[in-house]
């Protein structure tokens, strides 16, 4: 071989070299480019810490207007002034009442002598006053009843909501459409929904019990027993009661969430010159702008889809809350979710279906501003200490 073939030859190796080079380069940034996880430099675990890093404190907030908005619900459905216990609600009253025609069902504590104490019971009008009674008749704990179950709940829930979200839309084939937030956050709230439909049951009818001062301490564990009476009698799908109207709440709520939420961060960001990618630690009015930025967009996103989801949170309750022993006496099939909020609304009014919209806005604004903004701030943190 001559000294020029071997030039030639040695050269073309040499090319042949810097174009594989320059095509493992361009690959590499095109995965990086496609990859959620390389292109913001966090892993699936930070991602779940930074979901769970508001949960303790979002449910110390939003636990007592839970209780009220609930206790609110739940009024509607009592066909006396002060219906508390057995002493204001006889045995005969009861049976009057399941036997008429059109009547509301059986509350599930009422013939189950939960709250035999209460002696007195007093009709909430609105969200500060219901804080005010109930802390003055039944002491100011009962604001924080189901709190333990709350962050059971919410722990697991958020975990899969948010970064199941993420993850969803990242992946998503509708990626490139505006109507993807609206999917994602649907099937991440499904997920998020399911997993935690029995505590979520059980949480919702510890907090309609009404009580004294000086309530019986066994409340929760009265109600495990009697839960897993009712499932060993008629299985596992119990604990599941209300997931069907929950799913109807709570998916059209996520949908118009994220898609809100995106919208409005788009939108704030833009006026703030807020950069949720940046990850210099040095600049801490970069974390302002991106907190002010989410807990707005946030807190807005959540009053909106309250609003628009808050009928089936009334039916939800009320689902949750009555007896296992309504629809047994007679004959005719449960009515279909739609049925029986359209029941709701011929019977009592549109008024019967947005009952607790005060409380459940007052919960769910400050609820989805403080997740989503420590969200967005742990996510900036781990950001910054990987790219670091």
């Amino acid at each position: 071989m001559s000294m020029s073939s071997e030039l030639a030859a040695g050269i073309e190796e040499d090319d042949l070299r810097f174009n594989n080079l320059s095509t493992i380069q361009k690959a590499k940034a095109s995965l990086t480019s496609l990859s959620p996880k390389s292109s913001e430099d966090i892993t699936l675990l930070q991602r779940m810490i930074s979901a769970c890093s508001g949960s303790f404190v979002t449910s110390l907030v939003v636990t007592p207007f839970d209780v009220v908005r609930i206790r609110i619900q739940q009024q509607e459905i009592l066909p006396i002034s002060k219906p508390c216990c057995e002493v204001h609600f006889p045995a005969d009253v009861i049976a009057k009442h399941k036997s008429t025609a059109g009547m509301p069902p059986e509350l599930f504590w009422l013939s189950q002598n939960y709250c035999k104490g209460a002696e007195n019971c007093f009709k909430i009008t609105s969200t500060f006053q219901g804080f005010s009674t109930i802390s003055k008749h039944e002491g100011i704990f009962t604001l924080w009843r189901g709190l333990s179950l709350t962050l059971f709940m919410t722990i697991p829930s958020n975990i899969i909501y948010f970064t199941g979200y993420e993850y969803i839309r990242d992946n998503s084939p509708l990626k490139s459409y505006i109507l993807n937030p609206l999917v994602c956050g649907s099937c991440a709230r499904v997920m998020a929904a399911t997993f935690v439909a029995p505590i979520e049951l059980l949480k919702t009818r510890l907090q309609s019990i009404p009580s004294d001062k000086s309530a019986n301490p066994k409340i929760l564990s009265n109600l495990f027993k009697d839960s897993y009476s009712i499932v060993k009698q008629k299985g596992m799908g119990t604990l599941f009661r209300g997931l069907k109207i929950t799913l109807w709440r709570d998916v059209p709520f996520s949908g118009i969430y994220w898609s809100c939420y995106e919208l409005f961060k788009d939108k704030i960001s833009t006026v703030l010159n807020a950069d949720f990618q940046k990850s210099n630690i040095a600049e801490p009015v970069e974390d302002w702008k991106i907190f002010a930025t989410s807990f707005i967009s946030g807190s807005l996103s959540g009053t909106i889809g309250a609003f628009c989801t808050h009928p089936f949170d009334v039916g939800k309750t009320r689902l949750q809350i009555t007896s296992e022993q309504v629809g047994k006496e007679t004959t005719h099939k449960r009515p279909s979710m739609f049925k029986f909020l359209t029941t709701i609304y011929k019977q009592e009014g549109l008024r019967a279906l947005y009952s607790g919209i005060g409380p459940r806005v007052l919960k769910i604004a400050p609820s989805c501003a403080i997740m989503i903004s420590s969200y967005e701030i742990g996510k900036k943190f781990f950001r910054s200490g990987n790219r670091n």
